[in-house]
């Protein structure tokens, strides 16, 4: 077999990974029509400390409302460690990696107004309804990373589950009550509204967050497209799950230490909450 029969099947392969990865998206977006759409933009610097261990500072933004609000600005910092590699096994001489981080992430996040309809009222064919105005909270976040890497061939295949803890603060906001009440001079219903302080309490969260990933090495190219899937499950509140995410993207590397990855990501999430599409870059400099 010659090398460009061999390249066409590899790239083959890879388009049929991408697929196989990407069919939930239409049926997941058949669903809703309440999405969202986003610009996320990641900046990573990484230092080594020996061969095994790795220190990584990174800084997030993204935005939400088709590009017109912020929706969390974030930066974080973690170690990455190294465990076990095992390199040439078998006849395909494939690799295997295993390796894990320990993270800290302070995240400001924009919560937008929200909407929460009460009774309705059928005389005035209206609801009433409460209007929560837009607030900024901090949320702090602890995580435990384990991730297994394989290497065949020019595939990688990573699997990665993480354990993360996140403490929101409590805040405080403006609510709006809007209430139909009937008017005996006008002959009809008026809409009365009273604004008054609403404190957000403090929240906790506990999950577990599995990828899957796939990366393609394109021979003699320094563009290696990939594809992934993210499931998040609440532990400390059972569900089926709380979102799922799906990555389609590619990575350049631009020399030794700097490298960046552009990519499309759709996000379902559990309950009223919108669906979010965004588009976005990671920017990484090893130092």
């Amino acid at each position: 077999m010659n090398t460009n029969l061999k390249i066409k099947k590899s790239v083959e392969k890879a388009l049929f990974a991408i697929a196989i990865t990407l069919i939930p998206l239409h049926n997941i977006h058949a669903q809703k029509s309440s999405d969202d759409f986003g610009i996320w933009g990641t900046f990573e610097f990484s230092q080594k400390v020996n061969k095994k261990t790795k220190f990584v500072i990174d800084a997030e933004v993204r935005s939400i409302e088709a590009v017109s609000d912020i929706e969390r600005i974030a930066v974080g910092a973690k170690l990455d460690y190294k465990i076990k590699e095992w390199k040439d096994l078998g006849k395909a001489k494939s690799d295997i990696e295993l390796k894990t981080n320990l993270g800290y992430c302070f995240i400001y996040g924009h919560y937008l107004a929200e909407k929460s309809l009460k009774d309705f009222v059928p005389s005035a064919d209206e609801y009433d309804y409460n209007i929560d105005a837009a607030y900024w909270a901090a949320r702090n976040r602890v995580y435990l990373t384990l991730t297994g890497e394989f290497k065949v061939g020019r595939f990688e295949i990573s699997l990665r589950e993480r354990l993360q803890y996140t403490h929101t603060g409590s805040a405080t906001t403006e609510e709006t009550k809007y209430r139909w009440e009937h008017s005996d001079e006008e002959s009809k219903f008026v809409c009365n509204e009273k604004t008054e302080s609403e404190f957000k309490e403090a929240k906790n969260n506990l999950s577990l967050r599995s990828r899957l990933s796939v990366k393609y090495d394109i021979p003699n190219c320094k563009v290696n497209p990939f594809v992934s899937a993210e499931l998040y499950t609440r532990l400390d509140k059972w569900q089926a799950f709380d979102k799922a995410r799906y990555r389609v993207g590619a990575s350049y590397k631009i020399n030794k230490k700097n490298d960046i990855s552009l990519f499309y990501l759709y996000e379902d999430v559990s309950g009223n909450d919108p669906d979010c599409h965004a588009v976005g870059f990671e920017y990484s400099i090893d130092l």
